[in-house]
């Protein structure tokens, strides 16, 4: 109960909701490395450290930072339900601008919500042109090319570098601390790969944890007679299943099409990825006014459920599939002008398969944020009142807020798991590795 410890559930509730995009995001570069890269690689005798700074850290560039954009927008998304814990009668409420927007959605209070809203698209922008802006443009030096066109240089870098003293300290202290800090970084994760501690260390920790695990449900189950709401949780999965699913049919299907007008337009691209990025961290909270007025017109709430939804996964797709877009060779470009292939031809033929590895990352990430939308987008509390449709969302905010039933929250995830791990292995998996051989780049 101590600040500490609050503060700490809410940091590791943030990473929940920002590491695993990353993740995938590394996994398809390195499944999709052309192979010339890895045999170069080896012949030149790059192994260890040397290995991890020239062929993988410069691979995973452009996917890990499109996926970072995803994961910080996501993180301002998800901040509302980090700053707020509730479970049953405890509650416990951080300062910052998540739990007071919250607050300001519940009770009605308009002005304040605009206000918060305000702050949170002039932080993000603020970062836009400062960090993930110039960052972009960097990492357009890693895209794979056999002719190397001069890198471009951004602008705030341009206005940056005027300064003499801005020039010295990137001189003297930056670049070399930087170039310091790549080369230790590749040394330490040379050594991590070569001793193979860590596969020791895991494999003793997940049984360990998994033994505690069904330790503490035996005891939460037999302890006491089986909740009435556990009958019901089949029917809630199936349910959120089929909103979840949708979601990524919709988000796949939209993100395709604009990620190919954003790849032409190079010229409006960077202001485009800034509006995009301030749509991206909008919280689903601040959508709830918007919500009740669409439910008070009659749409529904499993479609509000959907659309609330895709305030979230929808962005998994397209940063996904315009990070892709913008890495497409000019000179496959150059082919298909050759050819004649323009418009749908050019979208089907060339378009499509180009980005098919990163669409397919992007909408197994979609797919598990999906899941974590479900827990806002089922359940929503408006201008003092619940509006909620039946799904495993709403079910385990009822058991986590309302009732403190642990049986249920415990049965609600056990059963939500389950059902992610099965779809993976029997869906995303065999999808990923044929994309992956099928649609690999190479020369």
């Amino acid at each position: 109960g101590s600040a500490l410890g609050v503060e700490m559930a809410a940091v590791f509730l943030i990473f929940t909701s920002m590491f695993w995009n990353l993740a995938f995001g590394v996994y398809e570069s390195l499944i999709t490395l052309p192979e010339e890269l890895a045999l170069a690689a080896g012949q030149f005798g790059l192994r260890g450290s040397l290995r991890w700074t020239r062929l993988i850290l410069p691979a995973v560039v452009p996917s890990l930072l499109y996926n970072s954009l995803v994961s910080w927008a996501n993180g301002w998304y998800f901040l509302i339900a980090s700053e707020i814990i509730a479970v049953g009668p405890a509650r416990y409420t951080l300062p910052g601008l998540g739990s007071y927007l919250a607050q300001a959605v519940t009770v009605g209070r308009n002005h304040e919500t605009v206000l918060a809203l305000g702050v949170l698209i002039a932080t993000t922008v603020g970062m836009h042109l400062l960090l993930w802006g110039p960052l972009q443009i960097w990492a357009e030096r890693f895209h794979f090319e056999e002719s190397g066109d001069r890198p471009r240089t951004p602008r705030m870098a341009r206005v940056l570098g005027r300064s003499r003293l801005v020039r010295w300290l990137t001189r003297t202290v930056v670049a070399p601390a930087g170039q310091e800090a790549i080369a230790a970084a590749g040394k330490l994760l040379g050594m991590w790969g070569a001793s193979g501690w860590w596969g020791g260390a895991f494999a003793l920790l997940l049984p360990a944890s998994l033994l505690v695990a069904v330790f503490k449900l035996y005891g939460l189950f037999v302890s006491r007679p089986a909740s009435p709401e556990l009958a019901g949780i089949p029917v809630d999965l199936l349910l959120s299943l089929v909103r979840v699913a949708l979601g990524v049919v919709v988000s796949a299907a939209v993100s395709i099409p604009l990620a190919w007008a954003l790849a032409r337009s190079t010229r409006v691209r960077g202001a485009a990825m800034a509006v995009i990025q301030i749509l991206a961290s909008i919280p689903a909270t601040a959508f709830f006014p918007l919500i009740v007025i669409l439910l008070r017109w009659g749409i529904g709430m499993n479609a509000a459920a959907v659309l609330l939804a895709l305030t979230t996964m929808f962005w998994y797709v397209l940063f996904n599939v315009a990070g892709a877009a913008y890495a497409i060779p000019k000179q496959m470009d150059e082919a298909a002008l050759g050819l004649g292939l323009r418009g749908r031809r050019y979208l089907r033929r060339v378009f499509v398969p180009a980005v098919l590895p990163s669409l397919i990352t992007g909408c197994v990430t979609a797919w598990g944020a999906g899941w974590n939308a479900m827990i806002l987008c089922e359940y929503l509390e408006a201008g003092r009142r619940v509006y909620q449709v039946r799904g495993i969302g709403a079910t385990l905010d009822r058991a986590t807020y309302v009732t403190g039933d642990m049986q249920v929250v415990a049965a609600s995830l056990a059963s939500m798991v389950l059902l992610i791990i099965l779809v993976n292995r029997s869906v995303w998996d065999p999808v990923y590795r044929r994309v992956a051989e099928r649609y690999k780049m190479e020369a």
